[in-house]
């Protein structure tokens, strides 16, 4: 079993490839590892955990039963939001992308509000409107 334990490498876990009613999460580090087990232990999940040593470097893996699916995948998600990183990790650069939206979105309510008289006043002539055609019924 190689680094890419689901089928494109997208999620981090797949069916157990001996036993069908198993799934098997893997972990590329200790602490994430480590989170997910506490995890597991806090809503008394019952689970197995090995280790595989691959050419990348060792992977821990759990199985966890089927019906038991619902907590490891809560689990999963606690272990990713606690190890991500964020989107922009230079401070500065994350701070000035909210200012700029902020002024950007400033910059739309006040051409809004300039502009909102103008809109108001001078109705939209469309071809239909300037013709004269008569209607009957």
């Amino acid at each position: 079993m190689g680094r890419k334990i689901g089928t494109f490498g997208l999620v981090n876990y797949r069916r157990h490839p001996e036993n069908p009613n198993y799934i098997v999460f893997g972990f590329n580090s200790k602490q994430e590892a480590d989170i997910f087990e506490s995890e597991l232990k806090k809503t008394k999940t019952w689970f197995e955990q090995d280790t595989d040593d691959t050419d990348q470097g060792l992977m821990y893996l759990f199985a966890v039963a089927e019906s038991s699916m619902d907590e490891a995948i809560r689990a999963n998600g606690v272990v990713k939001s606690a190890t991500r990183d964020p989107l922009f990790k230079n401070i500065f650069l994350r701070y000035a992308l909210i200012i700029f939206v902020v002024l950007l979105g400033i910059l739309a309510i006040v051409g809004y509000v300039k502009n909102s008289s103008k809109i108001s006043e001078s109705p939209v002539q469309t071809e239909s409107d300037s013709t004269n055609f008569t209607r009957y019924q």
